[in-house]
């Protein structure tokens, strides 16, 4: 044997090549094709989701060929079968691994063609939760698929009478579209003039449609209301009563009625203007309290710090306080006999101050122009004193002068204190002696 291959290794050789050739252009072709092919065929072999389903027919259902399942115009798997069982098509397919959990057990499937030669597509509408996911194997009954519906079978279905009307209908409708004529374009034109209506209309379906649980709500409401009405009517015809003997009373009170319907806008006008300050106050009082929120969050530990204070506290004020108000009752009461007498003084005393406050703003005042206020010479007066004070003692500098009284400027000193006493006390302040302190004036 290894004798016979070494003389042959060359058409071994060629023969191992022409397999591997015939393999690849094999593989070429499966995969040109769209074969599917199991996973168990290495390299092209591929794992995918069963499924099946009843079709009364599968007419031009060609498996092999590339006839997709599509999801919204996606495919997602191929037909990979056809038998016949009891009487209907069970058409198999193999849909992606991927797309598989898509599908519930509420789907429904159709037979369409994709193009004019009737290659087949098996669009599948995958339906909703709460429906459970399809398990691999099972089968689409035949309520949930419909085949694909040809032009003779539908006009088959129809009387003579009936597809003697069409063949009229289509002749009348090919003279009312001669485009010889013009009247393509102006069935055109009025169909583009019903479009704002045909979208208003829209709109109004899916208001109604948005509306329609309650508008049957309002229906069901409505009998229940008119049954028991019916059930009520000796109640009614009192309600009816006592609602005719109220609006002869508001008749009566029609003059007090319109008073008040007089007096209503004045009212709404001020209860508007309440509102709006109340509004006001609410915006307002609305950041105030919310700056107040950390104030009145540190109040409850302030208040427990506060707490030993007061412990602290009660007994001094139960214990020296206490007695203390109770001993100084009496002297206030004699404070408030001797504040008596001061309140009598008080008009005088206010008179004084007013004065003095006149006085103070002369002093102050600053005239305009180039005169100057008695303010400005007070640095004068300061420099002036500075010059005449050259002594001092212990007390302070001692101004240098000689002041000179007679008994009878001591005299009319004395009399003018007695006419006006308040000088009293500044001629006590100058020292000035009194007729008494002057000798031989006594």
């Amino acid at each position: 044997m290894r004798r016979a291959l070494r003389e042959h290794s060359r058409d071994v050789l060629a023969i191992t090549g022409l397999i591997l050739a015939g393999l690849f252009a094999m593989t070429v072709i499966l995969v040109n094709q769209r074969a599917v092919l199991p996973s168990w065929v290495p390299l092209i072999g591929t794992d995918r989701f069963e499924l099946k389903a009843d079709f009364t027919t599968a007419q031009a259902v060609t498996p092999g060929q590339g006839q997709s399942v599509d999801i919204a115009g996606i495919k997602v798997g191929e037909v990979s079968g056809v038998t016949l069982q009891q009487g209907h098509a069970v058409v198999t397919m193999e849909v992606d691994n991927k797309y598989a959990p898509l599908i519930h057990t509420n789907a429904s499937l159709l037979l369409r063609p994709k193009t004019g030669l009737n290659d087949m597509v098996v669009e599948v509408d995958p339906g909703t939760q709460p429906a459970p996911e399809v398990k691999e194997g099972s089968t689409v009954p035949l309520a949930s698929t419909q085949p694909q519906v040809n032009p003779d079978e539908f006009l088959a279905a129809l009387d003579a009478d009936t597809q003697q009307f069409l063949k009229l209908l289509l002749a009348n409708g090919a003279q009312a579209l001669d485009p010889a004529k013009g009247r393509d374009v102006k069935l055109s034109n009025a169909l583009r003039r019903l479009d704002p209506f045909a979208r208003d209309l829209a709109a109004i379906n899916g208001a109604l449609a948005t509306r329609r649980q309650n508008i049957a709500n309002a229906i069901h409401n409505f009998q229940t209301l008119s049954t028991e009405l019916g059930n009520r009517d000796q109640d009614l015809v009192n309600f009816v009563d006592s609602s005719d003997e109220v609006l002869t009373s508001f008749a009566k009170e029609q003059r007090s009625i319109r008073s008040a319907v007089r007096e209503l806008p004045a009212t709404l006008k001020e209860t508007k203007g309440a509102l709006t300050s109340a509004n006001e106050l609410a915006l307002q009082e609305g950041p105030a309290l919310k700056k107040l929120i950390p104030g009145a969050q540190a109040t409850a530990p302030a208040l427990r710090a506060l707490r030993p204070f007061f412990q602290q506290t009660a007994g001094p004020i139960q214990n020296q306080i206490r007695p203390f108000t109770k001993q100084v009752a009496s002297p206030v009461a004699h404070v408030a006999q001797i504040s008596q007498g001061l309140g009598k003084a008080t008009p005088g005393l206010r008179t004084g101050f007013t004065s003095l406050n006149t006085g103070l703003n002369a002093l102050a005042f600053n005239p305009p122009g180039q005169q100057e206020g008695f303010l400005f010479y007070v640095p004068w007066l300061n420099h002036n004193l500075t010059a005449n004070y050259t002594l001092q003692d212990a007390y302070g500098p001692i101004r240098r002068g000689l002041v000179q009284e007679s008994c009878a400027t001591a005299g009319t000193a004395a009399q003018t204190l007695l006419a006006e006493p308040y000088l009293r006390l500044l001629y006590q302040l100058t020292g000035q002696p009194q007729t008494t302190n002057i000798p031989g004036c006594g």
